[in-house]
């Protein structure tokens, strides 16, 4: 047995099947026990997270309906899929592997990897120009398979599959089916999801779609095309009823951010059994940028406590990709996670169109630790204020400075737009936003000061 493998498949192994007895039962007794022996069970670096939400399930609060959902509502296939990889996977294997190489080697891996196979898709969005790519663009199996390879080897077991539209790409579910130690997240437009597909992801059990959707009807069907809403909506009816685990995406712009916090929104998505949604804020990138539709400054913050609201009232886990930076001390990209697009090139970031490698050349354990992602780790976080996470949005003269210094160059045509054509209007939007977010990062600061110090006066004294 190797040492990376830690012990998990004797003494951790009987902890788990025992977690996975208890996932069964919708009974909370049952799960708070779960999580009590999941908490034994984690990495030092993680046992807080779990503690915590073990907590907040032991107060009734709705991440309690959520667990229930997991354990009762999900195909048996899908459940104990998703706890292997959380627990067995990540938790355990991969942050062993991950050490590893930090204690043998000096040299870090991700926490998880981003995929884009093809750049194809089914639609024609407005603004969107994925449906010129052709199949002979797509990433090739062989190599769509080394990056796995190569992931789990450095004990990445969670991948996330993006695009153009990934269910378009020949072969996804049997190259999950083969693939069965790892886990996909695969962000959809949900078009693709008719019953045998849907049958399908029921049986194989490590594919979880996060199907987009950008608000009303009205909304969606004026950026994706008419019909597309109800195809959403039905797709997602599917999904509930097979016990597939799947949550949503959205992109928070100016036109629809009120939208996508919605009541009206979070509850119909709550109703189709999805169970976490990711936020991402516009992006000014593309062939035609718009600032336009970037939220202003009070409106991000708004959207951010919106998050938090719904987190708090609501069984589902809405993220923000932007206002939940604190959590997880500010920007992840290069550090935690890396993207392979469909020619390989090895990007920081989705939003970060600019490489020097590539995986047709180099390993991903190269690549992750070449000079371009060390300099991008040395600055993280570009500021003290980790509301302000983006080296593209909050911190414009960071990106500049990172590609000069490194000699990265861009991986499309325009992916360079956000510093040859924008500059002007970004360092002014990261003006205006450091200016809103200084005084309530400053708050915030103080109130988990406060916290702390409550912590400390309430601790025994050592004994003499």
């Amino acid at each position: 047995m190797s040492r990376t493998d830690g012990l998990y498949t004797a003494v951790q192994r009987q902890v788990i099947n025992q977690m996975l007895k208890l996932a069964a039962s919708d009974d909370k007794g049952k799960i708070v026990k779960a999580f009590e022996l999941a908490e034994k069970i984690t990495p030092d670096q993680y046992k807080g997270a779990v503690h915590f939400v073990g907590d907040k399930v032991k107060d009734d609060h709705p991440a309690l309906l959520i667990a229930k959902h997991v354990t009762s509502k999900l195909s048996p296939r899908c459940r104990d899929s998703f706890i292997e990889c959380l627990i067995v996977s990540t938790l355990l294997r991969g942050v062993a592997k991950r050490r590893d190489l930090v204690e043998s080697k000096g040299i870090y891996a991700p926490t998880t990897i981003l995929i884009s196979p093809t750049m194809r898709c089914n639609l024609s969005c407005t603004g969107c120009y994925a449906a010129e790519y052709s199949a002979e663009q797509d990433l090739d199996r062989a190599l769509l398979q080394k990056v796995v390879d190569e992931g789990n080897e450095m004990g990445v077991y969670l991948f996330t599959m993006l695009g153009g539209e990934p269910f378009v790409y020949e072969d996804l579910l049997d190259f999950a089916r083969d693939n069965k130690d790892s886990y996909f997240q695969v962000f959809t437009n949900g078009t693709l999801l008719d019953d045998d597909v849907v049958d399908e992801l029921a049986k194989i059990g490590n594919i979880a779609p996060m199907v987009s959707v950008e608000g009303s009807r009205e909304l969606t069907d004026q950026r994706r095309g008419r019909g597309v809403y109800d195809e959403v909506m039905a797709a997602m009816d599917r999904l509930g009823e097979a016990g597939v685990l799947f949550g949503y995406s959205s992109t928070a712009m100016r036109t629809n951010w009120r939208d996508i916090v919605s009541d009206e929104f979070i509850d119909t998505l709550i109703s189709k059994g999805a169970l976490l949604g990711w936020n991402f804020l516009y992006m000014p990138l593309g062939r035609h940028p718009d600032l336009s539709l970037m939220p202003t400054p009070e409106e991000r913050n708004e959207f951010r406590l919106a998050i938090h609201r719904i987190r708090d009232t609501k069984p589902i886990f809405p993220m923000d990709f932007w206002g939940d930076a604190p959590w997880v001390g500010g920007c992840i990209a290069g550090k935690h996670y890396m993207h392979i697009n469909s020619d390989g090139w090895v990007e920081p970031c989705i939003f970060t169109h600019f490489a020097t490698d590539n995986i047709h050349d180099v390993s991903l354990l190269e690549a992750f630790n070449s000079p371009y992602f060390q300099e991008i780790r040395s600055r993280q976080p570009y500021t003290d204020n980790l509301l302000l996470p983006c080296m593209w949005i909050d911190n414009p003269q960071q990106s500049r400075e990172i590609m000069a210094a490194t000699g990265a160059h861009p991986t499309h045509a325009g992916g360079d737009v956000m510093i040859t054509d924008l500059q002007e209007e970004l360092d002014l939007y990261s003006s205006q936003v450091e200016q809103l977010y200084r005084p309530v990062w400053s708050c915030m600061a103080a109130e988990k000061h406060a916290a702390q110090s409550d912590e400390r006066s309430v601790e025994p004294s050592p004994v003499a």
